[in-house]
């Protein structure tokens, strides 16, 4: 259950629900499955998945499940294709539809393809305001407007990329495109008043805020990576161009660029340090919504904070036009065992994630925000990871995170 405290913890403790879905891992077979040991590669089609369960005092009981179905080839790394729908609910109206698909090997002559379909409504989207040392006071969350730091948001997306690697380098170049409709209710559940209707001069009855944002990028991507999923070696880095645009029928015309460098070194037969350094800046007049979005070459991000960003500090706690992220882990493959016909292994890890938002004002080392903890990964075969980490921050007590993968 969510733990209020005088601090803004937002990201919702699934309690006891935790250790069931580890425990509720669904591993079942879709197509030819071998037995396999250490040196093989998976073969035929391998379903997995997790029950999305949690509760959380605002949103009420969540539940839905997270799939990841593989197709792989013989000799095909990390696989021909995936497809990962996610289906999430919760009593208090929170809904989140989408299906993920990445395909490195679908097409011909070294091209890769993948989308990403999304319509999300998020009754308790949080709101701060603008900036890196944006104030929390809990006592504005009580009487008359108990949802003071939310706003009710949906937004329905579709995201394209195609990246093409070249011969003579370990470089892949990519050119994507997408849509996004974004609807906002600055008054969560229409109860009192909120720190954005404040800030937007938003009363009830007025047109509701939001619009489209639809865009073209471009960028980059460096990969000497042994693998993708669980990598023990090797340098993931990447520039990414972005260019929402009226033109394209955008709301609002903004630009986003993005670098980030993850490397990973093995200090061990059985241990990895892997190392991420993000930084991202949004120039033009993008509206404060699209202000948390962050991408990269495979997954679009939230933040900054929460499971994807910065663990133990509540999500999307801070937001402004610039960004930097710096996340440092330590993995331990512990241990390995075989069974539904599939070899298994646990690694367990400790962590520290560091950042910080800034606008017009220069970038400093000062402010930075700091969460760390640990956490675990089950992985089946070559590449289902059920994850479960905990962070811990002067902000928020050891808010738990369960999905699939890997962080980076």
């Amino acid at each position: 259950m969510s733990v209020r405290t005088g601090r803004p913890v937002r990201t919702g403790r699934p309690g006891c629900a935790a250790a069931l879905a580890l425990v509720l891992t669904v591993a079942a077979p879709a197509g030819r499955l071998l037995a396999q040991t250490p040196a093989e590669q998976p073969h035929g089609r391998v379903l997995g998945g997790v029950p999305a369960v949690n509760y959380d005092a605002d949103e009420g009981l969540g539940y839905g499940v997270n799939l990841e179905l593989y197709d792989y080839g013989p000799g095909l790394s990390p696989y021909r294709y995936t497809l990962q729908p996610t289906l999430n609910f919760s009593t208090g109206g929170k809904r989140d539809l989408a299906l993920f698909f990445d395909g490195p090997h679908v097409l011909p002559q070294g091209w890769r393809l993948d989308a990403f379909l999304e319509n999300e409504r998020q009754i308790f989207a949080p709101y701060y305001g603008i900036g890196n040392a944006t104030p929390y006071d809990a006592t504005l969350e009580s009487g008359a407007d108990p949802h003071y730091y939310t706003f009710d948001r949906t937004r329905t997306q579709l995201l394209l990329n195609v990246q093409r690697t070249l011969r003579s380098a370990p470089v892949r170049l990519l050119a994507g495109a997408g849509a996004a409709r974004v609807t906002l209710d600055p008054v969560s559940r229409d109860s009192g008043t909120s720190l954005l209707a404040q800030r937007l001069g938003w009363t009830p009855g007025q047109a509701a805020p939001g619009g489209w944002s639809n865009f073209v990028r471009l960028g980059a991507v460096w990969d000497t990576r042994d693998r993708e999923v669980g990598p023990r070696r090797g340098t993931w880095s990447e520039l990414l161009l972005q260019r929402v645009d009226r033109a394209l029928g955008s709301s609002q015309g903004y630009t986003r660029w993005t670098a980030s460098d993850r490397r990973y070194f093995p200090l061990g037969p059985s241990v990895t340090y892997a190392n991420r350094l993000l930084v991202q800046w949004v120039s033009g007049s993008a509206p404060f919504y699209d202000l948390y979005l962050v991408q990269t070459s495979f997954k679009q991000l939230e933040g900054l904070g929460g499971a994807k960003t910065l663990r133990g500090i509540p999500k999307n706690r801070y937001v402004d036009r610039g960004l930097a992220l710096w996340n440092a882990e330590l993995r331990w493959r512990a241990g390995q065992f075989s069974a539904l016909g599939q070899t298994w292994h646990v690694v367990l890890s400790g962590f520290s994630d560091t950042g910080r938002v800034w606008g017009q004002d220069a970038f400093s080392l000062s402010g930075l925000h700091t969460g760390y903890g640990g956490g675990a990964r089950l992985v089946m075969g070559e590449s289902f990871v059920v994850a479960l980490d905990a962070g811990h921050s002067a902000q928020a007590t050891a808010p738990i995170y369960i999905g699939l993968g890997y962080l980076y």
